[in-house]
């Protein structure tokens, strides 16, 4: 008899980075697969189920259509999911939750019910409590019984806070599997270096006027220096404040859709940099190649510095004689990938994972299910 496993996803990241973890549980176990909706809109959901060919959701909730903010969303899944558990006979042996999003809270009501959690990105810290991705995965992390991590580092994270870590598991990153689906046609052909891709949605920038204004002065400098223009990703509530605040954006600043997948990936790889406070804006780019300037005072994936793959941009203060932008010219003129000479800064992408992630998930799963009371 198969053991149950229920994984319940949310938001865009979730489908890009369970893909081959899905397959792989599907394989081992009756996994059933439930969308908290927390992402509805087709380009941040139903696309991925296409282009990564990720098999639709057994069940898809509609959080994000009758919820409008955190509070809600919670609400909502602590009655919708035993609900739903209840009307179709879902016994799970195992609830796997993924990464850091609203959904994943919803590991806290669920293990006061006796279910056993795993969390898949377990272990990331940035130290910023202000941060509600903060919060939601240290709660996740708190509440499970079997930990997958990307890096020792996060393992170490979770020794701190006395988690045993006989049940962390350090299996390395989701996201390199389902990007090597697209990464060989994409760099098959030269780097264009025709833009600068810019793209700001956490509440840490867009909430507060200053440091939209310092970002976007950063960015038209970028802009003129590099001769190349910008490319601001859409996003409502960034949308929203910008009108709000009254800012002007610069002639080289452009605002520009939110795209599919690929197409993110190939103005990504063909960009000179980008200018991300996306945690996995962190990840992507250094695996094609894409230097990363991050406007974020904390970050929980410091590997990402340590390995030249990004820099810190503080976007809390002005930078009136421009010397914050100076260094980090000087870093990404550095930039060679795949270089020996002197005077050069070579990344390093190992801290991301050799791509056998979901079989190892499988694997660990498989064998916790089997073999742990």
């Amino acid at each position: 008899m198969k053991k149950t496993v229920v994984s319940i996803l949310g938001i865009r990241p979730d489908f890009i980075r369970m893909s081959f973890v899905i397959r792989e549980l599907d394989k081992r176990f009756h996994h059933i697969l439930i969308c908290s909706g927390q992402h509805y809109d087709p380009l941040l959901c139903d696309v991925f189920f296409e282009k990564l060919k990720i098999r639709p959701p057994d069940y898809i909730l509609d959080t994000g259509k009758k919820c409008t903010n955190h509070l809600e969303q919670l609400s909502f899944l602590t009655t919708e999911i035993p609900r739903l558990f209840k009307e179709q006979n879902i016994n799970p042996d195992i609830i796997c939750f993924l990464g850091d999003s609203n959904t994943v809270g919803l590991s806290f009501p669920l293990k006061k019910e006796g279910y056993k959690i795993a969390h898949i990105e377990a272990g990331m810290r940035s130290g910023d409590r202000r941060m509600l991705e903060e919060i939601n995965r240290t709660v996740c992390d708190h509440c499970s019984d079997i930990l997958f991590v990307y890096h020792e580092d996060y393992k170490e994270n979770l020794r701190k806070e006395n988690i045993p870590v006989e049940n962390v598991y350090v299996v390395g990153n989701t996201i390199v599997e389902p990007l090597r689906v697209f990464r060989e046609e994409i760099m098959k052909n030269p780097k264009k270096n025709s833009i600068i891709l810019l793209d700001i949605h956490r509440p840490e920038n867009f909430r507060h006027k200053h440091r939209l204004v310092n970002i976007f002065h950063f960015a038209d400098r970028c802009s003129r220096r590099y001769c190349v223009p910008v490319k601001l990703l859409y996003f409502k509530r960034l949308d929203d404040a910008i009108k709000t605040f009254g800012i002007k954006l610069s002639e080289t600043i452009e605002m520009v859709p939110l795209m599919g997948y690929e197409e993110y990936l190939r103005s990504v790889y063909h960009s000179r940099f980008i200018i991300s406070d996306s945690g996995t804006g962190q990840e992507e780019p250094a695996l094609l190649n894409t230097p990363v300037v991050v406007p974020r005072d904390f970050t929980e994936r410091p590997q990402s510095y340590w390995a030249n793959c990004s820099i810190s941009f503080p976007a809390e203060f002005a930078d009136p004689d421009e010397t914050k932008s100076g260094v980090i010219f000087s870093w990404i003129d550095k930039i060679r990938y795949g270089g020996l000479a002197e005077d050069i800064i070579v990344p390093s992408t190992k801290w991301i994972g050799d791509g056998t992630t979901s079989i190892q998930i499988g694997e660990i799963m498989e064998y916790f299910l089997c073999n742990r009371p």
